[in-house]
């Protein structure tokens, strides 16, 4: 019994020492690293955050750099500090003794001076702005892709510093070794997007080009449901402190907000009325007006329109018609296909970054008369975002309805790029009516009167132009828009244009189509 006390004791004492010499030994690491803690000083030079590619790996920021030198404070580094501070000021940062660090026109590269180029976030003719979006002061996510992807952008990044010899009170030692630490500074890693750089452009360009002073611009594939523009109007400079304001409207991106839909919601019941067996060669006579309750619609200006079969109606945007459409099908079948195209649900184009919800009537507000002919032209409580209308046109152009995206993939430090999966189509129009919808939908745009159309390229679509309910200075503003899709036949692509405060969507929103159709013929003669 003894025996083991002795053994149990031996151990103890043994594990005790052990433990003495590691806390020894560890002291003595610690003590030698603060040591040369004191006697190092350290510049940040700079902090870098993980890229936001385009779609073929063109950068959308960190396109431009900065030379900035990280320099001693030495008789070498007095000329460098005399050409950008007022002689005092230079004194002062000399008397000091820390290192400093400089802006130069030109790289220098000594004993006491090292230069570098650090990338500059933003350049002032950085495309896609509205949906790359900006930073706060803090350098995190404010908007946009930044915030969407805040958490994986910032660790992505890296930093670099420059660490001087120092003497015992921190003051940098001249002439003596400087360490470069690159903590994975000039990493490949980050996140690309479907944007097509030269396509985003075009559609930039079109809408500087355009009447349009707030709206914008929308293109995807429609092969993929990859958003390969989205452009919104005004633009805003990141250099402007108030750009960081989210109550800045020149900030907000337009293709996230709802409006009232107006004509260019008609496509959508004449492809639902189609699907429940009615022939496009359905007449109604326009007189200008129609009568439902105790409410009475007119068409635009009051024209009356004659005998108008749908093509007729879509081609001069007849009220009458559609209303008299809405009164040959199920309201409420046609509501719940409209719930099936999600416009009662925000539009997702990547985790983080969605537009509003959109906003139908309540089904109990179709048993109301006015309230059906309001939804047959995108009138009363209906609100959608161009985002909505994108979705609704590719159902009208492909049958199939696909969930826009803007992720493209993940690239990692060795520039490989991991693409995100899919989703399926799910279809909810026949062939027979796509077929239909096209032909009826470019003899709208191919119309003499039509400024969407072109001779270069075969257009379909629709204009429309939706009272808003606001006012300013005594007069309604208006929503207009163009949606369609091209080349007619075989869509490639889907766009949607909007202007907040327009007054025709042909004189205003139809001429950006044609721009953005025509510039970009060989895209959609490539596929």
């Amino acid at each position: 019994m003894k025996g083991r006390r002795r053994v149990l004791l031996l151990t103890v004492c043994a594990a005790l020492c052990l433990l003495c010499v590691q806390t020894a030994r560890l002291s003595v690491r610690f003590a030698s690293a603060a040591a040369a803690e004191r006697h190092t000083r350290t510049l940040l030079v700079g902090k870098t955050r993980g890229k936001i590619y385009a779609r073929n790996g063109e950068l959308l920021v960190d396109r431009t750099s900065r030379l900035l030198a990280a320099a001693a404070p030495c008789e070498e580094t007095r000329g460098l500090l005399l050409n950008q501070m007022t002689p005092g000021d230079a004194a002062a940062a000399m008397q000091t003794r820390a290192p400093l660090l400089l802006e130069l026109p030109a790289a220098v590269n000594s004993e006491a001076v090292h230069t570098f180029l650090v990338p500059e976030r933003y350049a002032a003719d950085d495309c896609a702005v509205h949906l790359v979006g900006t930073l706060d002061a803090a350098g995190g996510g404010n908007t946009g892709i930044e915030r969407a992807y805040d958490a994986l952008l910032g660790m992505q990044g890296g930093t670099l510093s420059v660490r001087f010899a120092a003497n015992a009170n921190g003051q940098v030692l001249a002439g003596l070794d400087k360490q470069i630490v690159d903590d994975n500074f000039n990493s490949s890693a980050g996140v690309v997007l479907t944007v097509d750089e030269r396509q985003q452009r075009i559609a930039e360009d079109a809408l500087r080009h355009s009447k349009i002073q707030s709206g914008c611009a929308v293109l995807m594939d429609t092969f993929t449901g990859e958003i390969h523009a989205l452009a919104s109007v005004p633009s805003f400079s990141r250099s402007d402190p108030s750009s960081a304001d989210t109550g800045n409207d020149a900030f907000r991106n337009k293709a996230l907000s709802a409006y009232a839909p107006g004509s260019v919601m008609k496509p959508l019941l004449a492809a639902f009325a189609l699907e429940q067996g009615v022939s496009p060669k359905h007449a109604c006579v326009c007189t200008g007006s129609c009568t439902v309750g105790d409410t009475t619609f007119r068409c635009y200006g009051g024209k009356a329109h004659g005998k108008q079969m749908m093509g007729d109606a879509l081609r001069n945007s007849c009220n009458t018609y559609f209303i008299d459409l809405m009164a040959q099908i199920d309201a409420a079948a046609f509501w719940r296909f409209c719930r099936r195209l999600g416009l009662d649900q925000p539009v997702t184009l990547c985790a983080g970054l969605q537009s509003v919800r959109g906003v139908l009537p309540a089904q109990s507000d179709l048993l109301l008369p006015g309230q059906r002919a309001l939804l047959a032209f995108g009138q009363g409580k209906v609100l959608l975002s161009p985002l909505h209308l994108l979705s609704c046109y590719h159902v009208l152009a492909t049958g199939c309805l696909v969930q826009p995206r803007v992720l493209y993939g993940t690239m990692n430090e060795q520039g490989l790029v991991t693409r995100v999966q899919a989703q399926r189509p799910v279809r909810l129009l026949g062939e027979k009516t796509v077929k239909t919808l096209r032909l009826l939908l470019r003899g709208a745009v191919d119309a003499a009167t039509s400024g969407a159309y072109s001779a270069r390229i075969p257009i379909a679509g629709k204009t429309g132009t939706a009272q808003s309910g606001v006012y300013a200075n005594g007069k309604e503003i208006c929503r207009t828009w163009f949606c369609g899709f091209f080349p007619a036949g075989n869509p490639h692509y889907i766009l949607v244009i909007l202007s907040e405060d327009g007054s025709s969507g042909n004189a205003q929103c139809a001429p950006v189509c044609k721009e953005i159709c025509e510039r970009m013929v060989g895209y959609a003669a490539d596929g």
